[in-house]
């Protein structure tokens, strides 16, 4: 596992990483698009990829150089800790480019308000009560929703779950957080998957009255398409 001391530093070396051990797939879908016959998205791809981020103070900073857009991180970040229902949200206008192509009736097939919003106060809860628990575990896959939306039919989540772990480092207790996606798309949404992420972790963090200590993560098919990666002039 790699370990990192920033996002900054995180993004270039799995950058690096992805050119130069990643392998060409085809996929026959993006999202709930069928992609199988269009060349743009050919797709360089490392499997099984895992590295931590120790460091999490200059995230923000990070996430600005890395041309990140703070405005609708901010509303991102608000409508999943949300605990009233929110489908679309508040956030998807500020990046309307990425993410009108998948509202369909005025809504998504999912969000992560939906997945998240019941399951954050039993999570606190469980982390007051029991702080050495391996337990505090957010689902953001429903295989009863979500398996039936396979094969390009509707959108299922690229993230499976956020586990969060209670551990002392330098007699100080920490809120750490282990994040698992089965996919994630290195160009159009990786700083902003981390950022979110890292942004519930120091949600969970205040509201324990603790900081926050390190962030990790497990991506089953780390990638980049062509039409991304053509387009910067890399690979």
């Amino acid at each position: 596992m790699r370990i990192f001391t920033g996002l900054n530093e995180a993004y270039n070396e799995i950058k690096r990483d992805l050119v130069e051990m990643g392998t060409i797939v085809h996929p026959e879908s993006y999202q709930d698009k069928i992609v199988k016959d269009d060349p743009a998205f050919e797709t360089k791809e490392l499997q099984g990829y895992c590295y931590s981020i120790t460091n999490l103070t200059e995230l923000q900073k990070d996430f600005k150089d890395l041309k990140g857009d703070l405005g609708y991180l901010q509303k991102e970040y608000l409508d999943r800790v949300n605990p009233s229902y929110l489908n679309p949200g508040n956030s998807w206008e500020t990046r309307k480019e990425v993410w009108e192509p998948f509202l369909h009736g005025g809504k998504f097939a999912y969000s992560y308000n939906e997945r998240i919003r019941t399951q954050l106060p039993i999570i606190l809860e469980q982390l007051k009560d029991n702080p050495n628990t391996r337990q505090a575990v957010i689902t953001i896959y429903d295989h009863h929703q979500d398996i039936g939306h396979l094969g390009g039919k509707a959108r299922i989540p690229c993230s499976m779950y956020y586990q969060i772990l209670l551990r002392k480092r330098r007699d100080n207790l920490e809120v750490d957080i282990l994040y698992t996606m089965r996919s994630c798309d290195l160009f159009t949404h990786f700083i902003y998957d981390v950022a979110l992420t890292v942004e519930l972790q120091h949600f969970i963090a205040g509201s324990l009255g603790l900081n926050p200590g390190h962030f990790t993560h497990f991506i089953g098919s780390l990638h980049a398409y062509k039409i991304d990666y053509s387009r910067k002039e890399v690979f």
